[in-house]
């Protein structure tokens, strides 16, 4: 039977002897811990980067509460006359990989770069520094062997707001805002109306048939989709006296999906799954979260619902694109009480920005959210009342 082998404590100094003279020998501190020499250059990279953010207060100052704002375009205006563009990630920020050794990055020889960043449609620069520039210099032993003389500062976009929505052909819009001056509105031939808005609480009347509705709303950091006139005088219903908001935060703490249970918010729930906003790589997650870090959409692009035995009002939410490949979805939503059908409503989706639909949705059973080409529709703030 073979044996392992043993050392006596002798042999084990021997050999460790034999070691320390032979190719093995102790270290020093400067071995271990080995200074760069400064001098030489590094042949590495880094980023040289701008950031752009939602600015929700629209005070022009990146400051607590803004939001980083993904997928963006920010070119770059390089030394040698040509440009390159990036989109900003889910953290805000566009990323240009600099070198002075490694020649096929973005920016590789020093000199005057410019920057500029470009909003989407519907978007406003609240900063005043779209354009940014600075000169670029070569310094080794930096990451990149590169510094810039002058970084960047962020740059803040909000959305144009606007009241928008849809009314019989031929009624009359009257809009009352913040300083109480009234304006008209232009209806089209189909019903539809848009009008510039500032952030405040507003009025708007509808008179059509010899009746007048009357909504009020409050225009905050998104354009504003007023749920369809029915031309009728409105619901005959008193709204429901308790008010809720769920934003879907409080369903779970770690960065995976979870699917939302009925009982939540006191409402039952189908096919509606919450998650971290930055669990995926679609720019609407990130661009359509308003509170807290989680949000919500129709899992797998399908129909998802909304219902109760009880009924309640459904006052509104916020609603985008999950997905880039997914700008100018449509988004369907449809309500019934009971088995009777009571409202219907459809808008355009956008991956760069929100809008918040207004709704008056009352005495509702069930609600259904339907995109209609089967894109995910990224969900937060959903409102709605109950009653005893």
């Amino acid at each position: 039977m073979k044996r392992g082998l043993l050392f006596s404590p002798v042999v084990a100094a021997a050999i460790g002897l034999a070691m320390v003279c032979g190719t093995a020998r102790a270290g020093s501190a400067q071995d271990y811990y080995p200074r760069r020499a400064w001098g030489s250059f590094n042949g590495g990279q880094m980023n040289t980067s701008l950031l752009v953010f939602r600015d929700l207060n629209r005070n022009g100052v990146y400051d607590l509460g803004d939001r980083p704002m993904s997928r963006v375009a920010v070119e770059l205006d390089k030394p040698n006359g040509s440009t390159i563009m990036r989109l900003t990630n889910v953290s805000g920020f566009a990323n240009f990989r600099m070198s002075v050794i490694q020649r096929d990055l973005e920016v590789v020889d020093p000199g005057h770069y410019a920057f500029r960043v470009v909003p989407p449609p519907g978007y406003s620069v609240t900063t005043g520094n779209a354009s940014q520039e600075s000169d670029y210099v070569v310094s080794p032993g930096s990451p990149g062997d590169m510094i810039a003389q002058r970084t960047t500062h962020p740059v803040g976009l909000a959305a144009d707001l606007t009241i928008s929505g849809v009314v019989t052909a031929g009624a009359r819009i009257s809009l009352t805002g913040p300083g109480g001056v009234t304006a008209a509105a232009k209806v089209g031939p189909d019903g539809r109306f848009s009008v510039p808005a500032a952030s405040g609480e507003w009025l708007v009347d509808v008179s059509a048939d010899g009746a007048t509705q009357r909504r009020h709303l409050v225009v905050g950091a998104a354009p504003v989709v007023l749920s369809a006139f029915s031309g009728k005088g409105g619901p005959a219903e008193e709204p429901l006296p308790d008010q809720h908001v769920v934003g879907f935060d409080d369903l779970m703490t770690t960065s995976g999906v979870f699917e939302v249970p009925s009982g939540y918010g006191g409402l039952d729930w189908y096919n509606l799954v919450a998650m971290h906003q930055r669990f995926t790589v679609g720019p609407g997650y990130i661009n359509t979260t308003m509170s807290g870090e989680f949000i919500a959409y129709n899992s797998s692009g399908h129909p998802a619902q909304v219902f109760s035995d009880k009924p309640f009002d459904f006052t509104g939410a916020y609603f985008g694109a999950g997905w880039d490949d997914a700008e100018g979805e449509t988004l369907i939503l449809k309500a019934w009480r009971g088995d009777e059908p009571a409202y219907e409503d459809s808008f355009v989706l956008s991956a760069n920005g929100l809008v918040y639909f207004a709704a008056d949705y009352r005495r509702i059973t069930r609600l259904e959210i339907r995109t209609q080409h089967y894109w995910q529709a990224a969900i937060d703030d959903f409102a709605y009342r109950t009653g005893p």
